[in-house]
């Protein structure tokens, strides 16, 4: 626990480096704006002194000086928008004449009533001036709070030699002086305040750096994922429209066309799991090996999503991820699908509605192969339509709570079955998401991808 104090104070104590000094520089005119305030705020609070003994006999009396008090006060708020002369010095000086008024009061009331009980009474009253001393811990300058307690010790003095003779006499040195240790324990407490500040100040100064910073690599490396994603191809014998949308700017849904020589096209999509830069990373690792992997694997779904799952098991053990992988074989008419742990292919063949095709296989990464990835192959022709998506878009619940679902999304799809094209039936789709679900936004990353096979 010692310890513990004994770092904390070094920290807020230490000798604030050049960086730390131009950031309190350019953060003091808020906190002086602040202090202004509060101090013009918290000054009324001595006029509730015309109703308690023993001033409320003699309030016409303490008025004018009450009034000096906010005059001064309404000055130092005046002067904090001209700034004819410097802020600081106004700050001092108008603490010290109103302070110094408020004073005045305090011992016009011991000397029209002497007595031990308005004695103690005062002091009493005298403890709140620990207010304005700890305002001026809303600043940044920590000599202020030890500029208030030098000041207030010499009216406090003032103020016991202008004590009767006779009250002098009837109390001790201790009840006398008393205020004078509460004020400079006050200054202290507003000195450690000020440099806690201080401490924050540059400090959450430095985070929003970091995360400007920060920020900008995002938005550099949502760049370089937009670079990885297809562009405006031609998918000979394919049409295709995709939507993704990450809440975390980047995100580890990926799919890529693997175009082979023969005019045959392979669909890759994966979903890694997490969120963030690292799933975007291995995402975009998995874009390289599908990219750079053997021909042989190219044609066979189910061997290459078991050579992606022995390169994650070995090069990245910390991540999974689920992904189908969709061979169209245009010379032959069929379509071959492989599926590692991902939601079902969802498909169309022209004129009919929309249905899920149970696939199987282990999610890629641990290196378990149970179950085994089978593959399932089905003729293709004009007009067949294919919906291959991330668990995202089923998963997002709409503003009651209730999950889209794979029942929801085939009722979707099949509403708007007749979409004349692909584009059409996404445009389709995002409407009714919105507008009926509320799903404009997605806690996870979503993607999904529309295929429509061509002559």
């Amino acid at each position: 626990m010692t310890r513990s104090f004994y770092i904390y104070f070094k920290e807020i104590f230490h000798k604030p480096t050049r960086q730390e000094w131009d950031i309190l520089k350019l953060a003091e005119p808020r906190f002086e704006k602040e202090y202004t305030y509060s101090v013009f705020l918290t000054h009324f609070i001595v006029y509730s002194l015309l109703f308690v003994p023993p001033f409320a006999d003699f309030r016409w009396d303490i008025l004018p000086y009450l009034l000096g008090v906010t005059i001064i006060r309404f000055v130092l708020l005046l002067q904090f928008y001209t700034k004819s002369i410097s802020l600081e010095k106004v700050i001092y000086l108008s603490g010290i004449i109103a302070d110094g008024l408020v004073y005045i009061v305090f011992i016009n009331g011991i000397q029209s009533f002497p007595s031990i009980g308005n004695f103690y009474l005062l002091n009493s009253y005298l403890m709140s001036f620990i207010i304005p001393i700890l305002l001026y811990s809303t600043r940044l300058n920590p000599f202020g709070c030890v500029l208030s307690a030098i000041y207030f010790s010499i009216f406090h003095f003032s103020y016991i030699l202008n004590l009767p003779i006779e009250l002098q006499n009837q109390t001790s040195l201790f009840s006398q002086y008393f205020l004078i240790i509460v004020y400079w324990g006050s200054a202290l407490l507003g000195v450690v305040f000020v440099f806690n500040k201080r401490k924050d100040t540059a400090d959450v100064y430095s985070l929003s750096e970091e995360k400007r910073f920060m920020l900008q690599e995002l938005e550099l490396a949502k760049k370089v994922q937009d670079a990885l994603f297809p562009g405006n191809i031609k998918i000979p014998n394919l049409t295709f429209t995709f939507y993704r949308k990450s809440p975390n700017v980047i995100g580890g849904d990926f799919f890529d066309f693997v175009q082979l020589r023969e005019g045959n096209v392979g669909v890759f999509l994966t979903d890694v799991a997490g969120h963030g830069i690292s799933s975007a990373m291995v995402a975009s690792i998995m874009k390289v090996l599908v990219s750079t992997i053997p021909y042989r694997f190219k044609t066979a779904p189910a061997r290459l999503m078991d050579y992606l799952d022995d390169r994650l098991t070995q090069d990245l053990n910390k991540y999974h991820a689920s992904a189908i992988y969709l061979f169209f074989d245009f010379i032959e008419k069929k379509l071959t699908i492989g599926n590692a742990g991902h939601p079902y292919l969802i498909l169309a063949k022209k004129g009919e509605e929309f249905q899920e095709l149970e696939t199987q296989g282990a999610i890629l990464g641990f290196n378990i192969k149970v179950p085994p990835i089978s593959e399932k192959t089905l003729p293709i022709a004009q007009g067949d339509r294919f919906f291959i998506y991330t668990d995202g878009l089923i998963e997002s619940m709409d503003h009651q709570g209730n999950c889209l679902g794979t029942e929801g999304l085939l009722d979707l799809l099949n509403r708007h079955k007749h979409c004349e094209n692909v584009k059409e039936l996404e445009t389709q789709l995002l409407d009714e998401l919105k507008t009926k679900y509320g799903l404009d936004t997605f806690s996870d990353d979503t993607m999904f991808l529309i295929l429509e096979v061509e002559e």
